[in-house]
């Protein structure tokens, strides 16, 4: 079981609400959540559960998203499935994705998100998810033929709707996934499943950039007292001549998930052998 701290004493009641976290994918071998990500992250999680160590405070947007699932289960209407959790086999293994909201006469599949403002944009993941609960939902009989992200900013602010373009009009919005071919996510379902199967043989199955969450190197054309750059380079810029204030400056790639975010990073080899290549690797200078 993963550590829990409380680093910055807050109420037991809340630590208690933390530790307590009722989810139960139902004795699958997959959730869609597992499916979707690293099969490396989940391998070593397994591996080294009992070392992690979280403090209860980045708990806190998870518990929110239990919270507001606990209240919409008050407004079922009536035919619709809520917090409904599907199973199905695929080679061998059992899957399991629970559907916040699923009408099967509409066919409509919405799932709640407490985020950020920055995802109202979107999210890969997303994507993914709810593509691979519709599959899911296939494989039950129950055809979805539109599906949403309901999406809830935590930071939405009154004052940046009312004045910044591509800003959020309200607090809450529903956000359309795009529906892939069945045919691709039974092949995306496939691939997954196959990598996961691999890693738990103990095949390296390494992250791929996407879920490392890459950002891939560039190189900025700068000027002297501003901190923006004028403009980002893929590929280092054949620059024959500047002014006297402006200079090209590398920004190396990085990999923001295992800097920041990824709980099993120390335990990776992956990571290991990418930072010390990092960390002992300058660009070529003219």
């Amino acid at each position: 079981m993963t550590n829990i701290t409380n680093l910055f004493g807050l109420p037991d009641a809340l630590v208690r609400a933390v530790e307590r976290d009722p989810y139960d994918n139902g004795g699958a071998d997959l959730s869609v959540t597992k499916l979707i990500d690293s099969p490396q992250v989940n391998i070593l999680r397994q591996a080294h559960e009992a070392e992690i160590t979280v403090d209860v405070t980045d708990m806190i947007p998870a518990l929110m998203g239990q919270a507001i699932h606990l209240l919409l289960e008050r407004a079922a209407l009536p035919g619709a499935l809520v917090e409904h959790r599907f199973f199905a086999e695929h080679q061998g293994w059992s899957i399991s994705g629970q559907a916040d909201w699923l009408h099967p006469q509409a066919r409509t599949l919405i799932d709640y998100k407490v985020t950020t403002v920055y995802k109202a944009k979107g999210d890969p993941a997303w994507d993914k998810q709810l593509n691979v609960l519709r599959w899911l939902a296939l494989q039950n009989e129950v055809e979805v033929d539109t599906a949403y992200i309901c999406a809830i900013y935590r930071d939405w602010m009154p004052s940046k709707a009312a004045t910044e373009a591509g800003y959020p009009p309200a607090r809450a919005q529903l956000l359309p996934i795009p529906l892939w071919p069945m045919g691709e996510t039974k092949a995306y379902v496939t691939r997954q499943v196959t990598a996961h199967q691999q890693a738990a043989l103990g095949q390296r199955v390494l992250c791929t950039d996407e879920e490392r969450w890459m950002t891939p190197a560039k190189w900025a054309l700068m000027q002297h007292g501003r901190k923006r750059a004028i403009r980002l380079y893929d590929e280092e810029p054949k620059l024959s001549r500047l002014p006297e204030d402006q200079y090209v400056e590398y920004r190396p790639g990085t990999y923001n998930r295992c800097q920041k975010y990824c709980d099993v990073a120390q335990w990776c080899t992956q990571w290991a052998e990418t930072h010390h290549d990092t960390t002992n690797t300058t660009p070529d200078e003219d």
